[in-house]
């Protein structure tokens, strides 16, 4: 039985998933601004990834710490 992933493991998999984004990006062409779909997908996708790493990276190196939501005062 393996042992599952680390937090920095995802936050690995996540910058490189946004890396694969960015490329594809990239190799894309021109898109029509407000037009193009699957311009506009990933474009939602690179912004969400980049949203997650920045919640969880900080966590995954210690600087932070996650509070479980059943212990969070509020």
């Amino acid at each position: 039985m393996s042992t599952p992933p680390s937090l920095a493991d995802c936050v690995a998999a996540l910058e490189a998933r946004r890396r694969a984004v960015c490329e594809q990006m990239d190799g894309y062409g021109s898109p029509i601004a407000a037009c193009d779909a699957d311009y506009n997908a990933m474009v939602l996708e690179r912004a969400e990834i980049t949203a997650a790493i920045a919640r969880l990276a900080p966590i995954a190196r210690g600087e932070a710490r996650a509070v479980h939501p059943l212990h969070d005062p509020r």
